[in-house]
């Protein structure tokens, strides 16, 4: 049975990543991995066993949203989707199945960027 992750009343906030990560994965069933990054691109919290893993996943991320020099990317496969977020002094990126809302997923991401925040 999965844990219920409940945010404060009425805030909604969630200060800690690997509570933040937990709550991502309630609100949505398509993400696949996920990784937080602090305001020093360090890792704070990933979702998996693989350190080795979440590794490359900080690397690409921080690369891509360099290239970008955007604050939230997203980039499409036939099989998936990588969607990141920077706000906040937070990034926070997700991989997700290939039909997972854009919109949604975007909001989601810089709700929970708030929240850390």
């Amino acid at each position: 049975m999965a844990r219920r992750v409940f945010c404060k009343p009425g805030g909604r906030t969630c200060a800690d990543p690997p509570l933040a990560l937990d709550y991502l994965d309630e609100l949505s069933i398509d993400i696949r991995a996920a990784t937080i990054l602090d305001a020093g691109g360090e890792l704070a919290a990933h979702t998996g066993d693989s350190q080795e893993r979440a590794g490359r996943m900080r690397g690409f991320v921080l690369e891509l949203l360099e290239l970008a020099g955007a604050p939230e990317v997203e980039v499409s496969t036939p099989n998936g989707a990588v969607f990141a977020v920077r706000e906040n002094g937070w990034t926070i990126a997700v991989v997700t199945g290939r039909y997972a809302l854009s919109s949604l997923m975007f909001y989601d991401l810089r709700r929970v960027t708030e929240d850390l925040g």
